[in-house]
């Protein structure tokens, strides 16, 4: 994304989302583990949404993140020194990034990134009453969680300078990470803006 682009992209998204965290990284240097597929076998939410495994489409995904040439990790600090807000901040603040990283894409789509993606962290949460029982309430608008694609989340966004830390609590702050993904356009004539 050229430089002018950039900065016409980061304004819309700060205008968007003033208190979200922006970090650009590359793709290709996602770090990739079975291990954290595995975990997704153990969370309640298996085989009972329609984003998380094993409803995901059996793709190469590492093959996959290396077609895209950018990306962005978008992310929120949120208070809980509260803890009786605890269950609902969390709920709360992944549909909050999940919004806004719908919000990117449709501007990458409108400016000539037809396949951008975006992967949320943890569960869609969009149905507040759960998952419909014979397909997602929300097809257009729902999104994986980025560790089920096997991204190690962690380690990922260390290499970006992003501290992702487990447990949640006792800690006063929760993170909210995501990540959005696009190819650059070809060059035709056609223009970005």
């Amino acid at each position: 994304m050229d430089e002018k682009v950039k900065s016409v992209f980061l304004d819309f998204c700060k205008s968007i989302a003033p208190s979200a965290h922006l970090v650009f990284m590359s793709p290709k240097e996602a770090v990739f583990e079975e291990c954290v597929k595995m975990n997704c076998f153990y969370c309640g939410k298996y085989g009972r949404n329609w984003r998380c495994p094993p409803n995901l489409p059996n793709l190469n995904y590492p093959k996959m993140f290396s077609e895209y040439d950018e990306g962005l990790f978008v992310y929120y600090l949120f208070d809980v020194s509260n803890k009786t807000q605890f269950e609902s901040i969390r709920s709360e603040s992944s549909v909050m990034l999940h919004k806004t990283l719908l919000n990117m894409e449709k501007w990458l789509y409108n400016h000539n990134r037809s396949t951008a993606i975006s992967f949320g962290g943890g569960s869609c949460k969009l149905c507040k009453g759960g998952c419909g029982k014979e397909r997602c309430n929300n097809p257009y608008m729902s999104r994986s969680p980025l560790e089920a694609t096997g991204v190690n989340i962690v380690k990922t966004a260390a290499k970006y300078g992003i501290d992702v830390i487990f447990p949640l609590l006792p800690r006063e702050k929760i993170m909210r990470l995501g990540l959005i993904m696009w190819q650059e356009p070809c060059k035709q004539g056609g223009a970005d803006l």
